[in-house]
């Protein structure tokens, strides 16, 4: 597996894209949230990014974290790439408000126990 793909690389990259939108959204409303193009383009950029990161994670490391909708997060990025006319701002909203820090919380949790040595 190529070194960028091991699934605390792709951990990483999920914690690092959820931090960077919840850092975008401090301060903002749903409302100044639907009125800007530029940050709805750039939360759903992120979104993707997590998409395509959790597609690679072992089943049996999602079943460690069974409180996250993973297969919904893979679906979204779909919905996202292919149904781009249709996105919702509110859908997208909420999931940085309901989901998002779940998925923070987790994909950290993950990542360290990935970290820790194994017991010999």
């Amino acid at each position: 597996m190529a070194p960028s793909k091991t699934p605390v690389i792709r951990l990483l990259h999920i914690i690092d894209e959820a931090e960077a939108i919840s850092r975008a959204l401090v301060g903002i409303s749903s409302l100044s949230f639907q009125d800007s193009w530029v940050l709805q383009r750039a939360v759903e950029h992120g979104l993707l990014i997590i998409s395509e990161a959790t597609k690679t994670l072992p089943a049996g490391l999602k079943e460690a974290a069974p409180d996250i909708a993973w297969r919904k997060i893979e679906t979204l990025g779909n919905f996202l790439r292919h149904e781009y006319r249709d996105v919702d701002p509110d859908l997208i909203w909420n999931i940085t408000q309901e989901n998002l820090p779940g998925l923070l919380e987790a994909a950290r949790r993950l990542a360290e126990r990935l970290r820790e040595p194994e017991p010999v």
